[in-house]
């Protein structure tokens, strides 16, 4: 459904207006009821934008087709005296508030801490349940248990609406642009921006707790933070033309304005001099960001459209799945194999794998061998964990031991043999899959049952490796890359710009999850006809395994 959030938000700007032509309603209300059925649709439709989407943004374009009866509970709640009934109604503004943080989550936590861009959307995302619980708060009467006054509580809420919500969605935003359409480097000053407006409005809860001198501190940090943001869209914005150009001037300036009378007000508390009121602030402070700064802003951006740089998470995973012990004939007792298929090798094509960075044919003959008929190479492993992890090596052989999965041995040597067995696609969900099953050689102990496949995206091939897990399974996505000889490397590690699909997820479900964990192999030709194969594993930076594999060609043994 093109533009539903345009048309919702339309549909609740004359909501809005009706309601406020039948009954009272204060600056506090308003603003907060704008929040509700204008600023969360349009906003949220363009985290989403067009085409294909992942499981998180799905999610949360089902959510933002059913904002309007949420967003009128939200309405009705302010409308109320405070008290129980209104504090009900609140219920469910934080309840729909609390489906937006879910899928800010699951975007955050599928697609890791980069791009900076989509982080501070997340953020922003996240944030806004915290303007649910406070209204609850404001609207079900418990202003009277809390070192506030209602009216600061109230206003506690229209800060995570606006300050913690629309702020750090329309700072991605900007993030988008300058990485996709600009074709910048969002490098260390976009970077101290997005923490700033995502520790801004902490900074200023902490300023108003504590009062002045810390307010002064704290939202004199957050006014600089802004100001930048407000120079940074003013400068940019003869890149635009027409009613664009209008809005980012508008947004800009209406920002400064209101952000100097923000400082004013806190400075005020601490001289004691009280040159601008609370009923001063709400005027010019929050009316003229609430229906000034964010309307333009929400509606130059629309405008932009600027594209993401990735769509994250949407590569092929495997639909096969553990029920418990996983082991080497898991592949055989759940029926997973292509009875009419042999297969002897891991990758059937590497035309599938080309890209700008790898180029097939530079491989060495015996690195593509080894890919292309790997049962006919014999496999010795060296195994190193690092130190200060023998002790979890430990406790993780006792535990993968029991699962018959990712069983890696403690250091040592260890000679290893198995088998590639062909996979039925249809019951897999990926193309031309291939189990590597690995096991110890002499105590036929389980240590790999592995799913090979691949995928393109983007004009990137990648090696697509799915490990069964009990109820789930971990998806290692690898890019392939050419040494600066005649080797072969399989990194997870995301690049630079952050625009790959490149990683080790665990799927739970329909969800998918990016973790912590990074792998590299590195495959290059040894003495002898021999090959040498490195997998090194690491923690984010911290490195805690290498396995280094010594791979013999059987017909070449002794």
């Amino acid at each position: 459904m093109k533009f539903a959030g345009r048309w919702i938000a339309m549909a609740g700007f004359v909501i809005l207006v009706l309601w406020k032509m039948i009954f009272y309603l204060t600056i506090i209300d308003t603003a907060l009821g704008f929040s509700f059925l204008v600023l969360v649709p349009l906003l949220l439709e363009e985290v989403i934008q067009e085409g294909e989407r992942n499981r998180a943004e799905k999610w949360l374009y089902q959510v933002m087709l059913c904002s309007l009866p949420f967003a009128g509970a939200g309405v009705i709640a302010v409308t109320l005296p405070p008290g129980r009934d209104a504090g009900w109604w609140a219920g469910v503004w934080l309840f729909y508030t609390l489906l937006i943080a879910f899928g800010g989550l699951m975007r955050l936590l599928g697609r890791g801490i980069r791009p900076r861009e989509e982080t501070v959307i997340d953020a922003g995302l996240i944030y806004i349940s915290v303007g649910g619980v406070w209204l609850v708060l404001a609207s079900g009467g418990f202003a009277p248990f809390l070192p506030y006054s209602g009216t600061i509580v109230q206003l506690t809420a229209i800060h995570f609406h606006y300050a913690a919500f629309v702020l750090p969605l329309v700072t991605g935003f900007f993030g988008r642009y300058l990485a996709a359409e600009k074709k910048q480097r969002v490098g260390k000053p976009y970077l101290i921006l997005t923490v700033g407006v995502m520790a801004g409005p902490f900074l200023v809860a902490l300023g108003l707790d504590q009062g002045p001198p810390t307010e002064v501190f704290t939202v004199g940090l957050y006014v600089l933070i802004l100001a930048w943001l407000c120079i940074w869209w003013l400068w940019i914005s003869v890149d635009f033309k027409g009613w664009v150009k209008i809005g980012f001037r508008a947004a800009s300036l209406l920002l400064l304005m209101t952000m100097v009378f923000s400082f004013t007000y806190s400075l005020g508390l601490m001289k004691e001099t009280y040159w601008l009121g609370i009923d001063g602030m709400l005027k010019w402070h929050g009316a003229y960001n609430a229906f000034g700064f964010s309307l333009f802003a929400a509606m130059a951006w629309r405008g932009v459209h600027p594209s993401k740089r990735f769509e994250f998470t949407n590569f092929p995973v495997s639909r096969l799945r553990g029920n418990g012990y996983v082991g080497n004939d898991i592949i055989y007792d759940q029926g997973w194999t292509e009875v009419h298929t042999q297969a002897v090798g891991l990758v059937s094509e590497w035309e599938k794998l080309r890209s700008a960075d790898f180029k097939p044919g530079r491989l060495d003959r015996t690195v593509r061998q080894f890919y292309t008929a790997t049962e006919g190479f014999d496999m010795k492993a060296h195994v190193q964990w690092k130190k200060g992890f023998k002790r979890f090596s430990v406790w993780s052989h006792r535990m993968t031991s029991r699962m018959g999965q990712i069983n890696i041995p403690l250091s040592g040597e260890v000679e290893m043999d198995g088998e590639i067995v062909s996979i039925a696609d249809d019951k897999d969900g990926r193309n031309q899959v291939r189990a590597w099953v690995r096991r110890n050689k002499q105590t036929e102990a389980p240590i790999f049952t592995a799913l090979y496949s691949s995928h393109r995206n983007k004009d990137e091939g990648y090696m697509n490796i799915g490990l069964p897990f009990p109820r789930g399974v971990m998806t290692g996505v690898l890019r392939p890359l050419n040494d600066d000889g005649n080797g072969f490397i399989l990194t997870s590690v995301l690049r630079d710009n952050a625009a790959g699909d490149e990683g080790v997820y665990f799927t739970l479900g329909d969800w998918t999850f990016r973790t912590p964990l990074q792998e590299v192999f590195h495959v290059e030709p040894g003495n002898g006809g021999e090959l040498k194969a490195t997998h090194q594993m690491s923690l984010g930076p911290v490195p805690f395994l290498e396995i280094t594999y010594i791979l013999t060609k059987k017909t070449e043994k002794n």
